[in-house]
């Protein structure tokens, strides 16, 4: 039963909890007050600075100003987001459609015709005036025909496509010397995913030649057109391949944008209209009052914490047992004002001895003392406890101790009789109360048991 003065001892967190529990008027009390106080103080301000003309004024001012800034925003991103998603839907439909983008770059199919222009012209030798040579502006017109609208459309019916994904396809261009004098020239290249399909396109436009023929001679000049020279090939497009993941890089670069958009619009908040006075204040004085009450609350619980901690007094009888080894013989209410309900309900979930029958616990104590005593027949009843406890716990032990006699004794620490008494004893019966004895007092008092050679027999708990 001997205690380390310099051991340790460990808080229990379930009788700290209890404790603060067991002060729950105290901390409600508090709690209410600094709601009251911080909560009708800010509101009484919040009142009179929202009946200040001039700060009415401004807020009604800075809230107008913030609606149209809201309202512009708004419009902007729902417009912005709106053209994001028409391009979204058109370059996705693109990228499914096109022939040109959906074409493997490793095995381009290509159908070309080379075409001649002859207009018959001739220089006049030692004319100072030539006539006037059209070759170039046929050439030109052929090229324009070729690349018009008009022309797309209708090969592309003919070839089952649309005119965008055709004008990918075809290109028509005029040759040039290596001086960029034009050579009359006129190249048709055609690419496609198939041979066929190539040469299917490549027939399309050149028959658009032969029908434009008489449209240009009567307009321009009379001239021939002849089919040099007509291939259809495969080759290696490397230029392609890039375009393809330019253009899969533009739709992810429009759907990021998108979202960054639908983020920032998202976050939008519309300003709110300034509050009255009286609802502002009213507000103001929950919001701080809920703060103050939350304050409060955690201040008295944290004193109650510290208090706990730093106490000297017996909380509950199984301290008895793990600091100093006593037997805890018995536990008796300890009287006084009748708990109310919430503190009764507290009492029995800790496990607390509540209106226990003091005649039936006697009995049990005086039962445990004689199992403990082992032929003792002289025991002191001693305690840090009001002597009337001490005298009342002695004359009911003595009732049910026939054989044992039992003597009543004071605060061994502060009466000299109940000293005097301690030789004559074979052990001793410790009455302690919760939330008045000391453990220091009750380690003294075992310590001069032991000194003595005495047996401490166990301890009467009064919770």
């Amino acid at each position: 039963m001997e205690n380390n003065a310099n051991e340790v001892v460990e808080i229990d967190l379930k009788d700290l909890m209890f404790a603060v529990l067991h002060k729950w008027r105290a901390v409600l009390a508090v709690a209410v007050i600094m709601a009251v106080l911080l909560g009708g103080a800010k509101g009484t301000m919040t009142y009179r600075k929202q009946n200040d003309p001039e700060t009415a004024k401004e807020a009604r001012v800075t809230y107008q100003n913030d609606l149209e800034l809201y309202e512009k925003n708004k419009s902007t991103y729902e417009r912005e987001m709106e053209n994001l998603r028409t391009d979204i839907a058109n370059q996705q439909e693109y990228l499914d459609h096109s022939i040109w983008i959906n074409m493997s770059p490793y095995d381009v199919c290509e159908a070309r015709a080379d075409l001649f222009v002859s207009t018959g012209y001739q220089i006049m030798p030692g004319m100072e005036y030539q006539n006037r040579d059209n070759t170039d502006t046929i050439l030109q017109a052929y090229q324009s025909l070729l690349t018009s609208s008009a022309v797309l459309e209708d090969v592309a019916k003919q070839v089952k496509t649309e005119p965008r994904y055709l004008e990918e396809l075809v290109e028509v261009t005029i040759g040039a010397n290596q001086d960029g004098q034009l050579n009359r020239m006129l190249t048709i290249d055609v690419k496609h995913t198939t041979k066929e399909d190539a040469e299917e396109v490549l027939g399309a436009f050149l028959a658009h030649v032969d029908d434009m023929h008489d449209r240009i001679a009567t307009s321009i000049g009379e001239h021939t057109v002849s089919i040099v020279n007509e291939s259809v090939s495969a080759l290696v497009n490397l230029d392609l391949a890039e375009l393809q993941r330019q253009q899969t890089e533009k739709l992810t670069t429009l759907n990021d944008s998108l979202q960054t958009k639908q983020t920032a619009y998202d976050e939008l908040e519309e300003p709110k209209e300034v509050d009255s006075s009286k609802r502002a204040a009213l507000k103001s004085a929950i919001k701080y009052g809920i703060l103050g009450g939350v304050l409060g609350g955690f201040l008295v619980v944290f004193g109650i914490c510290v208090a706990f901690v730093m106490s000297d007094k017996l909380y509950s009888a199984k301290e008895l047992r793990f600091r100093y080894k006593v037997k805890v013989l018995g536990r008796l209410s300890k009287g006084g004002k009748k708990a109310g309900a919430i503190d009764a309900w507290l009492n029995r979930l800790e496990g607390r001895a509540c209106n226990v029958n003091a005649e039936t616990e006697y009995g049990l104590i005086a039962a445990n003392i004689r199992n403990y005593a082992d032929g003792m027949k002289n025991i002191l009843v001693t305690g840090d406890v009001d002597p009337e406890v001490l005298r009342g716990a002695a004359e009911a032990l003595e009732k049910e101790l026939s054989g044992i006699r039992v003597i009543s004794g004071n605060c061994m620490l502060e009466d000299a009789e109940t000293v005097k008494k301690l030789p004559e004893c074979d052990g001793v019966v410790f009455v302690e109360q919760c939330g008045m004895s000391k453990y220091s007092a009750l380690e003294l008092e075992i310590e001069r048991v032991k000194d003595l050679g005495k047996s401490v027999v166990g301890c009467v708990v009064l919770e």
